[in-house]
Formats: C-alpha cells, sequence, structure tokens
C-alpha cells in the first residue's frame, strides 16, 4: 500500500498473542480516527500514524490539564473500539499536555510556583560594624519548599535596605530551577506622596549570554528592611516562576 492510500483508508488490526491478523470487512480513515479522538474531552488535537501495511503505530494526542493522560489514554482506547471496532495497545498512545494561557489552570500554578515571604531578620554590632541577615523564601502548597539566602559583612546604617536586598537575592539564586546567577545592580529609596518606596534592579545572563534587567519596587510599610525583600519579590517573581516552569 502507498503512503497516499495509508493515510486515506486504514484496515482495522488486532493484536493476537504474537501475531497480527487484519479484519478486512470494516474500513476506517486515519482522518476519522483523528476527529473522534478530537471529540473527547480536553483533546485540542490528534495525530495518528500507521505502517505500510495500514496498521496504527502511533496516536498522537494534545490535551489540556484538566483530565489525567491515564483517561486520555483508556478515552482514546474505548472510543476506537466502540466507534471503529479498532483495538489499539495503549503503550502506542501517548499523550503530551499543555496550559492554555489566561486559563484558570494557569493562574493556579502561577501562584503556586511564586515565591512568598517566610521569614527575615538582620543581626547587626555596632561595635564591630558588622552585620548578618538572613531571608527565607517559600513556594508550593504548605510551604514545603524552601530557599535560604544570607549576606555577612561590614555593615553601615546607610546600607539599611541594600544588605537585606543582597540576602534575598541570595535566596533567589538557591531556588530551584533558575535560569543563570541573579545580581543586586542597584538598591535605592525614592519620596513619593510622601512615603518611601525601596527600589532595586537585578541583573541576570540568559541563555543566549545577555544581560536582562529586572526592576521591582515597594513601600516600606513600618517593616523597615522587609520593603526591601518585597521590592526584590516584585522583581523576581514572575522570571522565577516561569524559569521554574
Amino acid at each position: 500500500m502507498e503512503g497516499a492510500e495509508i493515510q486515506g483508508i486504514l484496515r482495522l488490526c488486532y493484536l493476537e498473542g504474537d501475531n497480527e491478523t487484519v479484519d478486512d470487512v470494516n474500513e476506517v480513515s486515519v482522518a476519522e480516527m483523528e476527529d473522534l479522538v478530537c471529540q473527547l474531552p480536553t483533546v485540542i488535537k490528534c495525530a495518528v500514524s500507521v505502517n505500510d501495511w495500514g496498521a496504527v503505530e502511533e496516536i498522537h494526542v494534545l490535551t489540556s490539564l484538566e483530565r489525567t493522560p491515564k483517561q486520555i489514554v483508556r478515552d482514546v482506547e474505548s472510543a476506537l473500539l466502540a466507534k471503529f471496532g479498532l483495538k489499539v495497545d495503549h503503550k502506542r498512545i501517548s499523550v503530551a499536555q499543555i496550559i492554555p494561557e489566561g486559563s484558570k489552570v494557569t493562574e493556579a500554578l502561577e501562584s503556586e510556583r511564586r515565591l512568598r515571604i517566610f521569614e527575615y531578620h538582620m543581626n547587626s554590632d555596632s561595635e564591630r560594624q558588622a552585620g548578618l541577615a538572613r531571608v527565607i523564601f517559600v513556594w508550593g502548597e504548605g510551604d514545603q519548599e524552601r530557599a535560604t539566602g544570607e549576606w555577612s559583612g561590614r555593615y553601615l546604617p546607610s546600607q539599611y535596605y541594600q544588605v537585606m536586598a543582597l540576602a534575598a537575592v541570595d535566596a533567589v539564586n538557591h531556588v530551584p530551577g533558575i535560569l543563570g546567577p541573579i545580581v543586586l545592580a542597584e538598591c535605592k529609596t525614592v519620596s513619593i506622596a510622601n512615603r518611601t518606596v525601596v527600589l532595586v534592579a537585578l541583573s541576570q545572563y540568559d541563555r543566549r549570554r545577555r544581560e536582562t534587567l529586572l526592576l521591582g519596587a515597594a513601600e516600606d510599610r513600618g517593616d523597615g528592611q522587609g520593603a526591601s525583600v518585597r521590592a526584590v519579590l516584585d522583581a523576581v517573581n514572575r522570571k522565577v516562576s516561569r524559569s521554574r516552569e
């Protein structure tokens, strides 16, 4: 059978032990099979490939995330058997799942991957002009996943916001899946509407070794250096969640 004929008409094949027998009574086109599978819930697209004998080699199914791959495979098997009397080994069915942009699933996963503040604190020694800052970020359900960052060194009052921002950036760099290290390029405060706002500029190299600038801002709500931590999160959260994805 020529390639064009294979794509047009598929003879039904059954597996009996190690041998294949062909039932010539029923015939079904590849297009009909693909159309049937595409009618199943959550299925976006389907592609069927057959061999030179007209037997099904592979069935590739693209779906959304509402149902599990195992459920999809069972549906495909049942639909082909019920409609065309065609029995296909589940090992020949592969399922790929995607997340449509703007969907509720996307929003839920985005929220789950976003970093959140677990704790932060600063220990300083005014006599030695030294300090130690620590920041812990969490993500996921139940705050089970954590990343800890630290900064230590000479500390001056003028570095009040900067040292905590450095510790926050160090914590970000301990999050699995970060594509290239992130560094603090600048941290400064501005006064707007009679309020103090912390601004941070972070730099990161992408896969092409190009520098990307990430900007974040957070109002000082009376929690002092917490504004630095929130400014860093504002700069990196979208970047971090997509990198880990």
